[in-house]
């Protein structure tokens, strides 16, 4: 199906009434069922782009004809790259997050489902045959994470998939046991960030309280290596269904871990860009991902958490002096947050400042003439309205980009989108933004 008109009917209304236009992309693209959709749900991530969102703006030829170049340069678990690949393009991403692009790069990549099916008999004969003193994960925290006897089935998975010759099949395997990892923890699902389970928190009659305890009483004799290929079993189904929609040989390309440099791209290479970026210190995509990453080998979250544009760790020294933005109504903004709480300020200022970077990068690889679509929200910050929508506007139009039109689209799921503490807020309507290269 192609949106080109219904977006002319938008675009009519938008040029007409001069502001923004609702619109519930739920309702506008219903006819796929985006949970059953090829590997969108190979593994969770949190705060994923809604992928009715993409599917408009990719199969319409408005916006982008077949076979033309996309680049989603904040691309989490590569919603917007396998759209595109569905869509007969060819998709390029970019992300921070090494569990981000895992995913990605296994969710929009090809498989020979019998040469899954070789691999899933050698990783059960590696299993079956490992020794009992394997090498065990190490790490302060992972007995306050982890039962002794799953601790020790986590390392014997990991050890038999570090075996597998091939790089992309082995990477399968690492999506399926890190998504077997979060299942059989200690931490709680409701949450986004690793909590530790707690019955106590809840009321005594509620369904939380029953849940949780639930979990711990099944963690005690759980068999993770059954629950290892079960999730894998799934996610061979998945495979197949992709391979169904679309038999496209394409394949998502992760091309940076830094949206700053795409040196890989060359200038005006690209034929749109779509993309969520992340919010100001409203996301812990990071911390968020922490368990998975320990296992897949990342010990240093800290330093991880510095690659991220919007992250919250600084040290007290960094933020005695605020920086400046140039967006003068941001500016004006941040220091009066600065002169509540120096360290929220000069998080939501370096956020601007680093987007304004990654957005500069993005320009330069667009074809002229050609659209940028941003969707964004605000958020609050110590109690003050922070416009990220009109600061990242900003931002863009100083590039050479003209708004061409402005949709809001109310948010159903928050993912991780969470009050972070009293001063903060949830977000509850994106906009999404579109802008012409000039």
């Amino acid at each position: 199906m192609d949106y080109k008109e219904t977006f002319h009917i938008i675009l009519k209304q938008y040029k007409k009434e001069g502001k923004p236009i609702f619109v519930d992309f739920r309702k506008l693209v219903n006819s796929i069922k985006f949970t059953e959709r090829g590997s969108h749900s190979i593994h969770p991530y949190t705060a994923k782009l809604l992928p009715n969102i993409p599917h408009f703006f990719l199969n319409n030829s408005f916006f982008i004809k077949k076979g033309g170049k996309i680049l989603d340069p904040f691309c989490g678990s590569g919603t917007v790259l396998l759209e595109g690949k569905f869509a007969n393009l060819d998709p390029y991403g970019s992300d921070s997050n090494p569990l981000a692009r895992l995913i990605t790069r296994v969710k929009c990549n090809n498989f020979d489902i019998d040469q899954i099916h070789e691999y899933n008999i050698f990783l059960k004969n590696t299993i079956n045959n490992s020794d009992d003193n394997v090498f065990l994960i190490k790490e302060k925290n992972i007995d306050f994470w982890f039962e002794p006897h799953i601790k020790k089935q986590l390392s014997i998975i990991r050890n038999a998939i570090v075996q597998i010759d091939n790089i992309k099949y082995r990477e399968f395997y690492f999506v399926c046991f890190s998504n077997c990892v979060r299942k059989v923890s200690f931490a709680d699902s409701r949450i986004s960030v690793p909590v530790k389970i707690n019955p106590d928190r809840y009321s005594d009659e509620s369904i939380q309280k029953k849940n949780s305890q639930k979990k711990l009483d099944d963690l005690k004799s759980i068999n993770v290596f059954e629950k290892f290929f079960e999730i894998v079993n799934q996610n061979i189904k998945r495979i197949k269904n992709k391979s169904y929609i679309n038999p496209s040989k394409n394949v998502g390309k992760v091309v940076s871990e830094d949206s700053r440099n795409l040196n890989i791209l060359k200038d005006n290479s690209i034929d749109l860009i779509l993309t969520s970026p992340p919010y100001a210190g409203a996301q812990k995509y990071i911390r968020a991902s922490s368990l998975n990453l320990f296992w897949l080998g990342y010990n240093n979250m800290v330093e991880l958490d510095k690659q991220n544009i919007g992250r919250e760790n600084y040290k007290k020294e960094e933020y005695k002096i605020l920086k400046k933005t140039e967006i003068k109504s941001a500016d004006y903004l941040l220091q009066k947050i600065f002169d509540i709480n120096p360290l929220r300020a000069f998080i939501a200022a370096n956020y601007l400042i680093e987007m304004a970077d990654a957005f500069k990068e993005s320009a330069r690889v667009l074809k002229k003439n050609k659209y940028l679509v941003l969707i964004a929200s605000n958020n609050v910050v110590c109690n003050y309205e922070f416009k990220t929508k009109e600061y990242l506007k900003e931002i863009i139009i100083k590039l050479g980009f003209t708004l061409e039109c402005e949709m809001i689209d109310d948010i159903k799921s928050y993912g991780l989108m969470t009050k972070r503490n009293k001063t903060a807020s949830i977000i509850s309507s994106e906009y999404i933004l579109i802008f012409k290269k000039r």
